[in-house]
């Protein structure tokens, strides 16, 4: 009986083990499944900052709320993943160098002061390719906006057109 209780606690124990690198397995595979891929969070954060241009040249403060706070999450999500890219902080030079830039353009938003959110709209594209050539990415060259809107959005105050 000994001898079967010895054998019953080693299988229970070979068991558990197996159990135990299996959940570990997965909880890795899902940390990374949750975290944003970089190019589509670039990405969006393009077309977000192209969209907020058109909103600061239409005064239309209820949609540059809007686009704020989607480029908040945006760099969030690359700043709690902590990314990296080919061996580059991402997620700290996110820290350090875009979200106290949006953080300003909040501050001028509340201040109804236009030049200046004009001002600190620039300082975030500025702040986007600061972060390009201190990766190492300078061909990356983000502009405010082009001649055309390549949106299918209108980007001017309701009861402005």
């Amino acid at each position: 009986m000994n001898k079967f209780l010895a054998a019953l606690c080693a299988l229970f124990i070979i068991v558990s083990g197996i159990l135990w690198v299996k959940v570990n397995t997965l909880e890795v595979v899902i940390a990374e499944m949750n975290q944003p891929d970089l190019y589509e969070a670039m990405t969006m954060m393009q077309t977000i900052v192209h969209k907020l241009n058109y909103a600061i040249e239409s005064e239309n403060s209820d949609l540059i709320d809007f686009y704020v706070h989607e480029l908040e999450e945006i760099t969030e999500d690359i700043v709690d993943a902590d990314l990296y890219y080919h061996g580059e902080p991402v997620g700290e030079l996110t820290d350090s160098m875009l979200e106290p830039v949006i953080d300003e353009l909040e501050d001028a938003l509340d201040s109804s002061d236009w030049n200046r959110v004009r001002d600190r709209n620039q300082a975030i594209i500025q702040a986007c390719n600061n972060c390009h050539v201190a990766t190492g990415y300078d061909s990356i060259i983000i502009t405010g906006q082009s001649e055309s809107n390549p949106f299918n959005q209108d980007f001017s105050t309701p009861g402005r057109q």
